[in-house]
């Protein structure tokens, strides 16, 4: 777990990103790290893996396909979700003044090394 912990680390390092969490689909936090703005990270997990079903639902109803990435943005900052294999899930949560491209950009190209370190 301390290649993890590095890992999620080098992505709280990502400008804007405030929080990092790698979560099972069960809620339950595998690991977790906030930067910035400080977040209770065993709530980050519960509401992401809440939150999830209902993109996957979503996905199927419209046909297009099985989520890879989701994106949601909020008034005070956004959250992407990706899916590390079948049991886990990466949710990062950023301000609004980071640049949303390069966020997507970090996760999608860090994504296989944190998969692989769980």
């Amino acid at each position: 777990m301390a290649q993890l912990k590095e890992l999620l680390k080098d992505m709280l390092d990502v400008e804007g990103v405030t929080t990092v969490v790698v979560v099972g689909r069960d809620g339950f936090v595998i690991e977790g790290i906030s930067g910035g703005r400080k977040m209770d990270i065993e709530a980050v997990g519960a509401v992401v893996s809440t939150g999830i079903g209902s993109s996957e639902v979503m996905g199927r109803e419209l046909n297009v396909g099985r989520m890879t990435q989701g994106l949601v943005e909020y008034e005070e900052g956004i959250i992407t979700i990706s899916f590390l294999g079948k049991d886990a899930i990466l949710a990062v949560v950023a301000d609004l003044n980071a640049n949303l491209g390069n966020v997507r950009y970090q996760v999608k190209k860090r994504t296989p090394d944190i998969h692989s370190a769980l």
